[in-house]
């Protein structure tokens, strides 16, 4: 009679924990389109201290910024169940000034799963007509091919810091320099003392090189890996 003991799932959780910098200052663009840098917070956010002083100008570069953040929690989550945490703004008095672009934002990213992010990501990279550029290990010990950035077209993406730093270059530069992606989202309306739905479009800030740069740190600080063989 077969024996009813714990059996290992490779399926079960296996959380990764990432700690995520992102240089908003640096060869960003600063008024039009490409403006707004990437800001965590709506206009009407506890964090503002002057949000209702804003001019018509400076919401709209707000709401660009909060349109590129949401590219990059929507590119994370994509990728695999994630969590945000942790946010913290600098410059703009931390985070306090809504009519002032920040500098930086870091965050930490909780992944569920981010064992296959590595395999999902390259499979991603090779669709998009990737370069093949040497070899990465999975999580089980097989090998997967690696694909360079489309951002930074000489680097293969081969650790999951490089992915996760790659998804949100790619999540920054939404709309191209030109083409532009657009979405009815509230802005603060100085005439109307309120808020009310506009269409925002939004550019890259700055190129797909320089945007894989501005994210200038992503550090694994807890995870856990499968020990022993699966059944």
């Amino acid at each position: 009679m077969a024996g009813s003991g714990y059996q290992q799932d490779s399926n079960q959780l296996t959380q990764g924990i990432y700690r995520v910098s992102i240089n908003t200052n640096t060869n960003f663009a600063t008024t039009g389109t490409a403006g707004g840098g990437v800001n965590p917070y709506d206009w009407d956010s506890s964090n503002y201290t002057n949000a209702t002083s804003m001019t018509a100008a400076q919401a709209l570069l707000l709401a660009q910024g909060n349109l590129r953040w949401e590219r990059i929690v929507e590119a994370l989550s994509n990728v695999a169940d994630c969590r945000i945490l942790d946010v913290v703004i600098t410059g703009a008095s931390s985070g306090a000034d809504a009519t002032s672009a920040n500098t930086a934002v870091a965050f930490t990213v909780e992944f569920d799963r981010d064992t296959f992010i590595l395999g999902e990501w390259n499979k991603w990279l090779a669709s998009q007509g990737g370069t093949a550029n040497g070899t990465y290990t999975n999580a089980d010990g097989s090998t997967g091919t690696a694909y360079n950035s489309l951002n930074s077209t000489s680097t293969a993406i081969t650790t999951n810091l490089l992915v996760i730093q790659d998804i949100i270059a790619t999540a920054l530069v939404t709309g191209g320099s030109s083409t532009g992606w657009y979405k009815t989202y509230r802005v603060w309306n100085p005439a109307q003392n309120g808020d009310s739905q506009t269409k925002v479009t939004i550019l890259q800030p700055c190129t797909p090189a320089q945007a894989f740069t501005a994210v200038t740190s992503v550090a694994q600080i807890s995870g856990t890996t499968l020990a022993g063989t699966p059944l």
